[in-house]
This record gives structure tokens, sequence and C-alpha cells, in this order.
């Protein structure tokens, strides 16, 4: 009974935590009322995708050596805290970049890979099932804060305030569910016992190198759509609702997706199935721009993407727990996500300013989708999980 005690409360943890992927929601009022420009906006998201993934590196650490209950907690009252002294905050670029982009930022990815990886460790034989389940929460968050949002914002209720609210409600939910952490007996005397390896180790290993060129390109691709998704559907001429609804199409495409990216990914070879991954990726980022042409194609592209980019967040967790050992897990995954801080960065803020200058994401969408092509190419020479010593 204890291990789905502490699923439920990984899968809350994570619900919380996926707020980030709502961000689109709130981009036009903050253009609108607090004059930002969407390069802006992206500043903001890509800065806490960076804080995010550069803390999660230290949040894995924590977890692997002192277990996930503390990290959990004290990432999870930071993260919270962003959110409140945002919404108390003056609405400037330079405060909600403080308090949103870093100190969220870093809240979360304290937090992150403490309910993943516990969760994992309470179900040996069903990695990428739970995998699945707990990440989906992630993803699905932004199913309830967009749609919350959305009725907000046409109650005219001011964005800061809505901050405000989140910031308490996630509180209470953090503080709660993560006293129930707490990683299996068995598990922390494998732990013991098992020598840690270390992070220049991994940078001298192929096969770490191809799970990055693989990841590297879907996360640039998802968090570049995530960070712009409702502003790239206004660019197409869509109406504020078919581009608003957008984001919780995204959202449940890819919550849903990484459920059944944890079961397919149970049941065939990983490399193969993270193979099919990254070329549909590529396929369709380069197809985007001369394919969506109205509402149906744009909704279709949105669900498409989440279901691309839901890979990047089970397959790959999956295929270290298998590989490299669920102990080693907390290490070798945060390393491997610091791509997320770079993707997160990078993307989003590039396809705004692309926006801000030309007036159109084309331009984005063809230089990440090569890169993705290319990736196809390098992960599978690169990739021989064969070779990979536990």
């Amino acid at each position: 009974m204890k291990k789905y005690l502490i699923l439920v409360a990984s899968f809350l943890i994570m619900l919380v935590l996926g707020t980030t992927y709502a961000w689109s929601t709130f981009v036009p009022s903050l253009k609108l009322k607090y004059g930002f420009s969407i390069a802006q906006t992206q500043t903001i998201f890509g800065t806490t995708c960076l804080m995010f993934t550069l803390f999660m590196f230290m949040g894995g650490r924590l977890q692997d050596r002192i277990g996930p209950r503390l990290p959990a907690l004290l990432g999870g009252i930071i993260f919270s805290a962003g959110y409140i002294l945002a919404g108390y905050s003056s609405g400037t670029f330079l405060a909600l970049e403080i308090f949103i982009g870093v100190l969220s930022g870093i809240g979360g990815g304290l937090c992150y890979l403490c309910p993943l990886v516990c969760a994992v460790k309470w179900f040996p034989d069903r990695k990428s099932l739970v995998t699945g389940i707990v990440v989906s929460a992630f993803a699905g968050s932004a199913i309830i804060i967009s749609r919350l949002g959305e009725y907000l914002l046409a109650q005219q209720v001011d964005v800061l305030n809505i901050y405000k609210y989140m910031g308490f409600c996630f509180l209470i939910i953090v503080v709660i569910c993560s006293s129930f952490l707490q990683n299996p007996l068995s598990q922390a005397v494998a732990t013991d016992d098992q020598p840690h390896i270390k992070t220049l180790t991994l940078f001298k290993d192929r096969n770490f190198w191809g799970l990055l060129c693989g990841i590297f390109p879907g996360l640039c691709i998802g968090l570049m759509v995530i960070g712009n998704i409702k502003p790239f559907g206004l660019s197409l001429n869509m109406s504020a609702a078919v581009a608003g609804a957008a984001v919780a199409v995204l959202a449940l495409s890819n919550a849903l997706s990484r459920l059944i990216w944890g079961m397919t990914g149970g049941l065939m070879e990983g490399k193969k199935v993270i193979l099919f991954s990254l070329v549909s990726t590529a396929v369709v980022c380069l197809a985007t721009p001369f394919a969506v042409r109205n509402a149906l194609a744009f909704q279709l592209f949105t669900v498409i993407l989440g279901f691309n980019y839901a890979s990047c967040w089970v397959l790959y967790a999956a295929e270290i727990a298998r590989t490299y050992g669920p102990e080693r897990m907390g290490t070798i995954y945060s390393t491997l996500l610091l791509s997320n801080g770079i993707a997160g960065f990078m993307a989003p803020p590039v396809a705004g300013k692309i926006f801000d200058t030309t007036g159109s994401y084309t331009p984005a969408f063809l230089i990440f989708g090569s890169v993705s092509f290319l990736s196809i190419f390098l992960f599978y020479f690169l990739y021989q999980p064969s070779r990979i010593r536990k």
C-alpha cells in the first residue's frame, strides 16, 4: 500500500511543477497589460528552463545521497515562493525574470527528480510505465492551469493575482506530498553498495553522447512550441479561443503520450523506440511551415508535437534506469538533462526573436527541424547499449 501512496504523492508533486508548461497562456496578457515583447516573455520561460535544469543536476545528486524527501520539500517551497512573490511584484520584466525565471526554476529543479526516481525505485519491474505515469502529471498540469488561467483572464483577473493564488496552492500541496517520499529499504542498501558514477566519466562515454544527441533537438522543438504555441496560433490568424485552447490540447497530448511511450518502451527495445520518436519529431517540425494552414491542421500539429515531446521525458529516463541501473538514475539523468536548460534558454527566445523580427515562426521550425533530422544519424551510430557497463 505504501508504494501506491508514494506514487500518488509523486504524481501530485509533478502536477505542481508542470505549471511551467502553461506559460504560453499568460504571454498575451503580459504583452498587452505590462508591455512585454514576445522575446521578453520567452526569455523568462527560457530562464526558468535553464535554472530548472541546472538545479535538477544538484537535486539529482542530493536525492542519490540523502534521499528524496528533503530536496523535494525545499525545492517545492522555493518553487511556490517564486510565484507568490511574482504575484506581489510590480509586474516588470526584471521582477518576473527573478521570481519566476530564476526562483521558481531553482525550486522546480531541486524537486523534480525526487518524486520520479523515488517512484521508479518502488516499482522496479515497471520502470517505463511508472516513469510514464509520474511524468504525465508534469505534462498534464498545463491542462488544468491553462483552462483555469483562461477562465480567470476572461473574468478580468490580473495575471499577477493568478500567479499569487497559484503559489499558495502549490505550497500546500508540495509540503504535504513531500512528507510521503522515502526510498525502499532494499534500494537504500543497494545504493550504499554501488559506487557513485562521476560526471566526467559520463562525458567520456559514447553512449551518453548518443543519448544527448537524441534528446537535445526534441527538447529544443518541444520547449520552443510550448513557450510560443498561443502566439504561434495567433500569427496564423487563428482566433484567440483556438490559439488559447492549443495550450490545453498540447498539455493533454503531452500527458497521455507519456503513458503511451511508457507502455511502448516496456514492450520494445529502447533504441528502436527512440529512433522512431526522432524520425517523427524531425518530419513534423520540417513540415509544419508548409502543412499548418487552418485550425484543424493547427490542432493536429499540436497533438503530434505533444506526442513527440513526451518521448524525451519517458524513453530516456527509462533507458538510463534499464541500462545504468536505477541507483544511478538520479546522477545520470540529471546530467543528461543539462541539455534541457540549454534548449529552454536558447530555443524559445530565439523563436520569439525571429518572430519579432520577421513576423513568422517559419525560419525557427526549419532550423530546429534540420538539427533534429541530423540527430537521427548521430544517435543511431553513437548509441550502442550493449557496450554500456554498469
